[in-house]
């Protein structure tokens, strides 16, 4: 009987500590990936648990960094059959391509026809003509003003570069799939979806993982986070860069179990006029739009917000306010708008936002 009964009390005894049991902080920070520094920190209840976490982690940053790079070819020994850069090397060519790839460039025709063209990947070469400006060290044109003579080259580099209707064709046959360039001025550039698509394929494998409380900071314009385990709330408290006044925030939300993503015109741009001129093109005009100096949006998927965010930045109020109108509850989209004149405006559900 006391046999019985030792037995009983150590078997309670091992639950209860297996229950007390916390978990422990660990952080990653990757700075190979998606042109950007990236930082995942999580809980995990073990040194090994978090390692083989750490290793799937960048094996999803690194597979999205070769396949949707548009600056370099495929690294030496790579297994898959083609990227961005060598995609873009091939007009009117049928390429067979990996499965992950072929779903990334589904998903940004989704997002070009949502968005009534305002979001499209194959305006690269457009992108280039103001960032070989805006990233000119040479002359030293980053936040500063430029010359008349510069800005009217860039205009005339633009006159004879089409946008394209169907920029690319997507086919899958026997279990293939493949991509097609369809015109000579098509350049592919995933950059204002890729770090988001990685980074909400990071997330969702941490949900599935039961990984609670973790945050991911993938450069400064997208976050997904969790939820924050030394908070009571175990809300983050997430600071909103101020784009005029460098150093400075303009506002808090208070979020968890969210992503975040920001596009704005304060890092990269040059000045005409006193305009900023920027890197995020609009395909309807070919120029950077001067409605607003940030757009950031709050939501569930960090790959809708890259693309969304890129997106409503080059629309005009009227055309933004109908896209949220028609939008914002079927995609649960909240936005907070740095306007031009330095006003806020907010479009927001369950969010709470602070302006300071």
């Amino acid at each position: 009987m006391k046999k019985g009964i030792l037995i009983i009390v150590l078997i309670f005894g091992l639950l209860v500590l297996s229950a007390c049991k916390k978990p422990v902080a660990f952080t990653f920070n990757f700075y190979e990936y998606m042109d950007t520094f990236i930082n995942v920190s999580l809980y995990a209840e073990s040194e090994s648990d978090a390692e083989n976490m750490k290793q799937e982690i960048e094996d999803i940053y690194a597979m999205y960094h070769e396949l949707t790079n548009n600056y370099e070819d495929l690294s030496f020994g790579s297994t898959y059959k083609e990227n961005i850069f060598t995609i873009n090397q091939k007009i009117n060519e049928n390429i067979e391509i990996d499965r992950e790839l072929y779903e990334v460039l589904e998903e940004a025709i989704r997002l070009n026809i949502l968005t009534d063209g305002y979001f499209d990947i194959s305006i690269g070469k457009m992108v280039d003509v103001w960032k070989d400006v805006i990233s000119n060290d040479v002359d030293g044109y980053m936040h500063n003003e430029v010359p008349e003579s510069v800005f009217q080259g860039i205009l005339d580099d633009l006159v004879d570069i089409e946008v394209v209707e169907e920029p690319f064709i997507l086919t899958e046959t026997d279990g293939k799939y493949y991509v097609r360039l369809t015109h000579e001025d098509v350049k592919l550039d995933l950059g204002a979806l890729s770090k988001g698509y990685a980074t909400q394929v990071v997330y969702d494998y941490l949900i599935e993982q039961g990984v609670e409380y973790f945050s991911i900071t993938a450069g400064s314009s997208s976050i997904s986070i969790g939820k924050k385990i030394d908070r009571k709330t175990e809300m983050f408290h997430i600071s909103l860069a101020n784009p005029v006044e460098s150093g400075q925030t303009y506002g808090m939300i208070y979020v968890q179990n969210k992503a975040i993503n920001t596009s704005g015109n304060f890092e990269q741009y040059f000045l005409y006029e006193g305009l900023r001129y920027h890197h995020v093109i609009s395909p309807k005009t070919k120029m950077p739009a001067q409605y607003y100096h940030t757009v950031t949006l709050v939501g569930e998927d960090a790959g809708l917000l890259d693309a969304l965010s890129t997106a409503l930045f080059s629309m005009n109020e009227e055309t933004f306010e109908a896209f949220i109108t028609n939008h914002q509850e079927e995609l649960n989209l909240e936005v907070i708008r740095f306007n031009y004149d330095e006003t806020v405006s907010t479009y927001l559900m369950d969010t709470v936002f602070e302006e300071f």
